[in-house]
């Protein structure tokens, strides 16, 4: 398993690591626990039922790194896969990228995820040199609001009604934060 960064918080190790076949069952177990919650915020937890589909998943994802689409990092805190964080939707040519992300309900709270994004605008900013970084969020998800204003980033619009799941609409709220912006800080 190739480790792409690691740190500590608190009593916490942390690896960042890709996605590896031998982290399908932790990941899946997470996701089970999690499942009422995370299916509020992540569709694709209707389709990921089974450690098979998480290893499917792991597979497009290593896929679509090597096409240089997407850059997926499984979060592992003390040696147990807990979360996954991503830049996706790499627009070279504009020279910007999304960050998603999604994090076992025991390990939020403790800073995890905000040093994991991070992490991803240094790969972005620094290493990849994009302009801009976006992060999307359902307006009733406080938690990952929160990630995207700890680290700094601006709200630039609120998309009414721009999500449909479990058969009603919600809004999107869609925040940014510029190299200039990080460069600065």
């Amino acid at each position: 398993m190739f480790t792409y960064t690691e740190f500590a918080l608190e009593n916490n190790q942390v690896k960042l690591t890709l996605p590896d076949q031998k982290q399908a069952d932790e990941l899946f177990q997470a996701i089970e626990h999690d499942r009422q919650e995370l299916s509020r915020w992540m569709p694709w937890t209707e389709t990921t039922t089974t450690v098979e589909n998480e290893k499917k998943f792991i597979n497009y994802a290593r896929e679509q790194m090597s096409q240089d689409k997407l850059l997926e990092l499984t979060i592992v805190v003390n040696g147990v896969a807990v979360g996954m964080a991503d830049l996706h939707n790499i627009d070279w040519e504009n020279r910007r990228a999304e960050v998603g992300y999604w994090l076992f309900s025991k390990y939020q709270g403790k800073g995890i995820m905000t040093a994991t994004v991070k992490s991803l605008l240094r790969t972005a900013f620094n290493g990849w040199n994009l302009n801009k970084v976006i992060i999307q969020a359902d307006s009733e998800n406080q938690a990952s609001q929160a990630v995207a204003k700890r680290l700094g980033f601006k709200q630039e619009a609120v998309l009414k009604e721009h999500l449909y799941q479990k058969q009603q609409f919600s809004d999107l709220v869609v925040y940014a934060k510029f190299a200039s912006e990080w460069k600065n800080e």
